[in-house]
């Protein structure tokens, strides 16, 4: 079962958007004549097209995960009505890159030592240990 688009909510979404039937089919990859059908009602307005106008005029993006996110112009526009641009979000990669690099350079400097495997000593060599001790002055 296909989703009903009304045609005159495409063609509101479309003026919202500023544009004109030929910039709407250029983005869309079909003719004018075709936009001009779909909003008049001639013909069927297929769900992706709907989908992709609302995406490529910032009306949507993409995935439940962007609910209530938009674009306008050159801003990405949180829900809560914070923006974010390229330069913003270019600092804001560089800061979590150097928090990487100190999370990494803490867990460097704090690391604890592995622990020294010692081999078990060869019979004879018990006593070359105990009488080497002894010469140092450690065992009584």
């Amino acid at each position: 079962m296909s989703r009903y688009i009304d045609p005159q909510d495409f063609r509101d979404m479309r003026r919202r958007a500023d544009l004109n039937r030929k910039q709407a089919a250029d983005l869309l990859d079909v003719t004018a004549r075709t936009i001009q059908n779909w909003e008049t009602g001639g013909a069927r307005i297929p769900w992706m097209a709907y989908r992709m106008l609302r995406i490529l005029t910032g009306c949507a993006l993409p995935g439940k995960a962007w609910d209530g996110w938009t674009v306008h112009g050159e801003r990405l526009y949180a829900p809560n009505g914070r923006w974010f641009d390229a330069n913003l979000l270019g600092q804001v990669e560089r800061v979590y890159a150097m928090a990487r690099l100190w999370r990494e350079d803490y867990a460097s400097r704090h690391r604890k030592p592995a622990a020294v495997v010692l081999t078990f000593p060869a019979p004879g060599e018990v006593q070359k240990l105990l009488a080497t001790r002894k010469q140092i002055g450690g065992a009584r």
